[in-house]
């Protein structure tokens, strides 16, 4: 885990180093979340794989990489759901809303056909992986 977690922190400095020139596609589409810390109200900053599925906004799942807890981003964004993105060169102001549990089954089979791996990260978990849409708010000015 230690390593995944130095890699995220690398990705995250060269994502936002090359205003989203290298590192918006790492075999997946990136995004660049801006979260606000449940605890600390300081901004987190993660890399998290998305799925261009949806007109409002962009898709992405809590699955921690089938770790049996949620990621603590999924915690900052309950407690604080309006934050920014940067997605490749482009700048959001977005809100996080989870998917109703029918939505979810809906959207489910797209996701995994854009990501075979899903499916492994739920069963590996023993949990149901929260999806989140980041409804877009606003563009931001660079």
């Amino acid at each position: 885990m230690a390593n995944f977690l130095w890699f995220s922190k690398l990705h995250s400095r060269i994502y936002q180093a090359t205003d989203g020139r290298i590192g918006a596609t790492l075999w997946h589409p990136m995004v660049l979340m801006h979260t606000i810390g449940a605890k600390s109200n300081c901004i987190r900053t993660v890399p998290v794989q998305y799925y261009p599925l949806a007109d409002n906004g962009i898709i992405i799942i809590a699955s921690n990489n089938g770790q049996i807890k949620p990621p603590a981003w999924w915690f900052n964004l309950q407690a604080n759901p309006t934050f920014n993105i940067q997605v490749g060169r482009e700048k959001r102001r977005v809100t996080a809303e989870q998917l109703s549990a029918q939505k979810r089954a809906e959207i489910w089979p797209q996701i995994r056909k854009l990501n075979s791996a899903v499916d492994r990260y739920k069963e590996k978990s023993g949990r149901n992986i929260p999806v989140i849409l980041l409804r877009t708010l606003a563009t931001v000015a660079p």
